[in-house]
């Protein structure tokens, strides 16, 4: 008993030093991105008169929704060739303008007139600001290693999910100011962290044309975002700004809820899936999307919070892992990881945008009893229904057994593994990984080539340094560089 608790021990210390050594805290500004665009339209300081978690909460609402897909779109494809580490003042720049738009869209209704130069400007600015920052950093995690990014962007949905515990509830001038620090907090961590890299490395570099087929599938996954966000500002626009437990407990349950839920399944999506790629998510949340718009129909308190905490379970598992995935691609140099963001984030924007717009037509049709809830609710499960057929299947890439004519120092650094694997009793996969292992190849690299989850290559790796009695990948080499 002793003996199982104190491995458990030394299993959480190992997996906590790991995450310590992969994550800085400079690496979690986008975090900081995603909680300014909920907490910007969830606080009562900037957004007094909201009804619904839509677009009619404010003019400024609709001019930023609309301009941050231009700018997100037009942005991926004219900047992807650009080393954005350079670009300065962008980098200064695009928080400022988000910060600025911010302020100005809360004054407004504090001195009592509603000028639509002040919205426009307003929405103008929040809506470049928050792409360009939003393309900055979809360029800097392109810099980590796989792993480090893996761990930063589960991270910096974290750090969101804790700022809609506070941001929200923060009233007046001070809440107005304390959103508006959220963007120029991520502009000073993006700072940080190209500073961080100078003279390091790039890891995914700019590809002038990318292939034809990724290009297609992203395409798709666009398309498939698109309409998953159009079903979320859908709902959320019919929905009440504050349902009956949010009036009771004075927190927004479902949404807190759901968004823990969607973290946990990112991670355990991560960690346990063998390929990380949208399709392989996809088939779990359409069900789950299905169910959500089939419960809207009935606004009893249950059926609702249900809903809603489903939407949220979905929204932030799909952000994770598209922004994994995109990334992913771009290390693996297929594409530039500007302009998947760009495009992927763009349409997700045009989903929410085109959602509002059909929830506000929607709840105004449904009130004067032109049209049923229920038919609507059939049309967005067919919706998800023909997106779902458009989810690129994740090709599987087969393992390659060496060939006969492999070069000779690649058969005896087999031959020493085989020795190795039969005097410490490693398995026949445990033997297989160490070949990679001894080739200098690492994690990420042997999940890809053999086709095995994050955590059982892990937990290989683990078994093989304790039979061989070594603690790092440098010990293992020098073992094999001293036989």
């Amino acid at each position: 008993m002793r003996h199982s608790t104190t491995v458990k021990r030394n299993s959480l210390a190992t997996a906590f030093a790991k995450i310590e050594e992969n994550l800085k805290v400079r690496y979690l500004g986008i975090g900081f991105v995603w909680a300014w665009i909920y907490c910007s339209f969830e606080t009562s300081a900037v957004y007094p008169d909201r009804d619904g978690i839509s677009i009619n909460a404010d003019p400024s609402w609709l001019v930023s929704a609309t301009v941050v897909v231009a700018a997100m779109i037009i942005g991926g494809i004219v900047l992807r060739k650009t080393d954005l580490s350079t670009s300065k003042c962008m980098r200064v720049a695009a928080p400022v303008l988000v910060a600025f738009g911010t302020v100005l869209s809360g004054i407004v209704p504090l001195i009592g007139i509603e000028p639509w130069l002040l919205y426009c400007t307003s929405g103008i600015t929040t809506g470049i600001g928050t792409a360009l920052i939003c393309l900055m950093w979809g360029d800097a995690l392109s810099r980590l290693e796989i792993e480090q990014m893996e761990i930063a962007v589960p991270a910096a949905s974290l750090v969101t999910l804790l700022c809609c515990l506070v941001f929200p509830y923060i009233q007046g001038v001070p809440g107005i100011l304390a959103v508006a620090s959220l963007p120029l907090i991520s502009g000073a961590l993006l700072k940080l962290f190209y500073r961080e890299r100078e003279g390091k490395p790039v890891a995914a570099r700019i590809v002038d044309r990318p292939e034809r087929g990724i290009v297609l599938d992203l395409v798709r996954i666009a398309v498939v975002l698109f309409a998953a966000y159009l079903l979320v500002g859908c709902l959320g626009a019919m929905s009440e700004s504050e349902d009956l437990v949010q009036q009771v407990s004075g927190v927004d349950v479902p949404t807190l809820i759901g968004s823990g839920f969607g973290l946990v399944l990112a991670i355990c999506f991560i960690m346990f899936s063998v390929r990380i790629d949208f399709s392989s998510l996809f088939r779990w949340l359409a069900p789950l999307l299905v169910l959500s718009v089939a419960l809207f129909p009935w606004q009893e308190v249950a059926p609702n919070f249900i809903s809603t905490t489903i939407i949220c379970i979905a929204d932030t598992s799909m952000q994770v892992i598209a922004y994994i995935y995109v990334i992913g691609l771009a290390k693996r140099k297929a594409m530039s990881p500007v302009l998947g963001i760009g495009l992927t984030q763009g349409f997700v924007q045009l989903g929410v945008l085109v959602g509002n717009l059909l929830g506000v037509w929607a709840g105004h049709a449904v009130s004067e009893g032109t049209l049923s809830v229920f038919v609507l609710a059939l049309g967005l499960i067919c919706l998800i229904s023909f997106a779902t057929m458009l989810v690129p299947q994740g090709a599987k890439k087969p393992f390659v057994r060496d060939r006969p004519d492999a070069p000779d120092d690649e058969w005896e650094t087999k031959n020493q593994c085989a020795r190795l694997a039969e005097r410490f009793g490693l398995s026949t996969r445990e033997q297989q990984i160490l070949e990679y292992l001894a080739k200098g190849r690492s994690q990420p690299y042997i999940r890809d080539e053999l086709i095995l989850s994050k955590n059982t290559v892990a937990t290989h790796v683990k078994h093989i340094y304790q039979k061989l009695n070594v603690h790092s990948r440098q010990e293992l080499l020098d073992l094999f560089e001293g036989r």
